[in-house]
């Protein structure tokens, strides 16, 4: 689930009356299998992600979609697709989204959520962050009717040459098989941008560096650790 774009981005509406445009490819090649052979010996390896933001006259849209990949196809497919509504100047916008998607033969149970979100920038825009307060409703399930609190932040330091990014939700999901009431999932992005180095060209806009996925029963009871390698494509 990668939400690191949005957050400059929603902060940047905040301030300019500028249409904002922004999208991005990664691939990552991901380590679980190797880390929990016994409990993840079925975990693709190879995943992709797509991003897209776009900022309006009335808010912006962000939405993302992770697939991973084994030797038989695709195995795993689940996106998020979000709306931040602003007709005003200060640093506050109405939150709506949607998440869901498909893991094998099972659904992801379909996921409404609404609230605000509130965001904070440097003045250079190097460094910011954003932290939104959401109802969650989870169809299919004995109590519908849940939570999130969701915080991003983003910086970018060196030049230019190096970011870090990320997201961490938490929010209330009532799961009998794990024995839990509760839902944690962190995903902290770093990347070195070629482009920014001497003697590279700045059109080209590739990134190379790694994501470090913390979960806690998620698809899985207990708390997992599982980074990947990474290359990321940004688009104009």
């Amino acid at each position: 689930m990668k939400k690191t774009i949005i957050v400059a981005l929603l902060l940047l509406g905040a301030v300019t009356s500028h249409m904002a445009y922004a999208q991005n490819l990664q691939l990552h090649y991901k380590t679980a299998k190797w880390l929990y052979p016994k409990e993840w010996a079925n975990d693709a390896m190879l995943m992709s992600t797509v991003e897209m933001f776009k900022a309006d006259p009335w808010g912006d849209t962000f939405f993302f979609v992770d697939m991973t990949y084994t030797k038989e196809g695709l195995n795993y497919a689940y996106w998020e697709i979000a709306r931040n509504l602003k007709f005003w100047e200060a640093p506050f916008a109405v939150h709506l989204e949607y998440n869901g998607g498909l893991q094998g033969p099972f659904l992801f149970n379909h996921a409404y959520l609404a609230g605000g979100t509130y965001a904070l920038h440097s003045k250079d825009f190097s460094k910011t962050f954003s932290v939104s307060l959401m109802y969650k409703y989870i169809q299919g399930i004995e109590k519908v009717s849940n939570y999130q609190i969701t915080a991003i932040w983003g910086i970018n330091f060196a030049g230019g040459k190096c970011s870090f990014s990320g997201f961490i939700d938490w929010w209330r999901q009532e799961n009998p098989a794990f024995q839990s009431r509760f839902v944690l999932l962190s995903q902290p992005q770093f990347w070195l941008n070629l482009n920014a180095f001497d003697g590279i060209n700045d059109k080209f806009k590739l990134s190379v560096g790694t994501e470090v996925e913390f979960s806690n029963n998620l698809t899985k009871a207990g708390f997992y650790v599982v980074p990947t390698l990474a290359l990321k494509w940004t688009f104009d």
